[in-house]
């Protein structure tokens, strides 16, 4: 009941102030790991229905975007109510005047968002300042980049240009599979400008609604085995990665392709925030992931380096969602137990705090990728949970990881580009024969082993739910079937060991 009213009141936060507020609300509803149920529930609006505005208010923005030219003159059947509505912009369904058979999404900037932008991301900053102040954590280093993100958003034909790019990389990059399932709708140019945006209008059942998904008949498991692979494909092979997958910018409808039996497609939508990679970026990544796979550590470590981060342990465990391993720790004697016990636990909570608060200001010279393809992980980590964990995220991140880091070393041993050299960023020359061979065999020797450690990684989880299985049936425990779940219970084992108490999960199923 506390969590609901709570809720209840964000949302309505949200929606009286609009612009970034409705984003901060979308980012809390998508982190259902972190938060009780209700806050997903009620915020979950907030991807395609928060407030919009009268088409009289919108009408003027359109049109000075199309000097000489009328709403009517561009359009037909133009939707008197918005169909979809978020944080920047609102969506209505047309006809084009040009072809009125053709059936359009026209997404259309708020009129305020343009003046409500400065002052929201003046109050952001504002907020960023403070924490910095008053906890001693170091953000204001990402301030500057996410700013330039949100304001990026605020350009349609940008936009609209991310947009024919996903689909170029799907036609020239992805395997025949991952182009059947996956759709990106097409763009009109002659209708879209900086504030207006025109694309194919496509039926189908939103992310957001499970229920209805599943009274459709989508198998979960397969939406995200073709979302996961997406996304993963977007970070390892082609290096433009969508920076805001949250549900309200998926849908679900039959595959066209497929005349024969119900299959789902992915239809991505939304492609105002994209992340372009640097080859060296993607090169690296790909290479922690495989040297995380294979367990070595001295690169994992390299690669940390390079990217100015000097404690590596702490690093690995931001990646891999574990707690940090702590020193110091040693038994305590009968006598001592309750104060050494206090005092430790007080000595641990100090050490996880300087080292984060290190690792944040080591931050400044991280990457920007690396943010981005973070937080895109992240939200496809709660999708995944939030449809009841189907797939094993890990293995399919890994198999495109493998087949990204294949690609660029062979791409680079029959290219004449210069080549990298470890985590270094050194680029020596190659010119001979016998060095492209070489770089072409060290490209399949690095997916052999790279997929070898992933179908170990694969059978391991295997022999553990059969095992989990059994210990189910025997001990009454529900079990933990996916990785996901094993790491989440392998943290929240962890913290209780390390504050002394039990953590009550129930707090976040009531």
């Amino acid at each position: 009941m506390i969590h609901e009213r709570a809720a209840r009141r964000l949302l309505l936060c949200c929606k009286e102030n609009g612009g970034l507020f409705i984003k901060f609300g979308q980012s809390i509803a998508v982190q259902s790991s972190l938060l009780p149920p209700p806050f997903r529930k009620e915020l979950s609006v907030l991807y395609d229905n928060a407030p919009s505005v009268a088409v009289s208010e919108i009408t003027p923005v359109i049109e000075r975007g199309f000097p000489g030219r009328t709403l009517d003159d561009m359009f037909v059947d133009f939707s008197p109510e918005a169909v979809a509505s978020a944080s920047v912009a609102q969506v209505h369904t047309a006809r084009l005047r040009s072809d009125p058979s053709q059936v359009v999404a026209v997404k259309v900037q708020k009129p305020e968002i343009k003046l409500q932008i400065g002052w929201d991301l003046f109050a952001f900053r504002a907020c960023a300042h403070l924490i910095e102040y008053a906890f001693d954590v170091p953000i204001m280093w990402s301030v500057d980049e996410i700013e330039r993100r949100l304001r990026e958003e605020l350009d349609f034909e940008r936009e609209a240009g991310n947009s024919e790019l996903a689909g170029r990389d799907l036609d020239t990059l992805a395997d025949r599979w991952l182009r059947r399932v996956v759709y990106i709708p097409k763009v009109f140019w002659e209708a879209t400008s900086r504030e207006v945006l025109t694309t194919e209008w496509v039926d189908g059942t939103s992310l957001v609604h499970p229920q209805k998904l599943a009274v459709e008949g989508w198998s979960n498991k397969e939406i995200m085995q073709q979302m996961v692979a997406l996304f993963a494909f977007q970070i390892f092979v082609a290096g433009n990665v969508h920076g805001d997958p949250h549900p309200g910018n998926i849908l679900i409808r039959q595959n066209p392709n497929n005349a024969y039996w119900h299959e789902p497609q992915l239809v991505l939508l939304d492609h105002g925030l994209y992340v372009r990679e640097s080859k060296l970026f993607r090169r690296q990544y790909a290479e922690f992931w495989r040297s995380a796979m294979i367990g070595n550590k001295q690169s994992m470590a390299r690669i940390a380096e390079s990217w100015g981060i000097s404690d590596a342990g702490m690093f690995s465990s931001m990646v891999s969602l574990k707690p940090p391993i702590l020193g110091g720790h040693h038994k305590a004697n009968v006598d001592d137990a309750e104060k050494g016990e206090s005092k430790r636990a007080y000595e641990q909570q100090m050490e996880v705090k300087r080292r984060t608060i290190a690792a944040l200001r080591e931050s400044s010279s991280l990457p920007p990728e690396l943010v981005f393809v973070t937080r895109n992980m992240n939200i496809v980590r709660a999708n995944n949970q939030s449809l009841g964990t189907p797939v094993n995220r890990v293995q399919i991140l890994g198999q495109y990881a493998a087949l990204g880091l294949r690609r660029m070393l062979i791409d680079e041993a029959l290219s004449s580009d210069r080549r990298y050299s470890g985590a270094r960023g050194v680029l020596p020359s190659r010119d001979t024969l016998l060095s492209r061979v070489a770089g072409v065999v060290a490209g399949e020797w690095s997916y052999v082993t790279f997929r070898l450690a992933l179908w170990v990684a694969g059978a391991g989880m295997a022999v553990y739910g059969v095992w989990a299985r059994i210990w189910s049936v025997v001990t009454g425990i529900p079990r933990i079937k996916d990785l996901d779940g094993v790491m989440d219970e392998a943290m929240r084992r962890a913290m209780e060991k390390k504050l002394g108490y039990q953590i009550d999960t129930s707090l976040f199923t009531a």
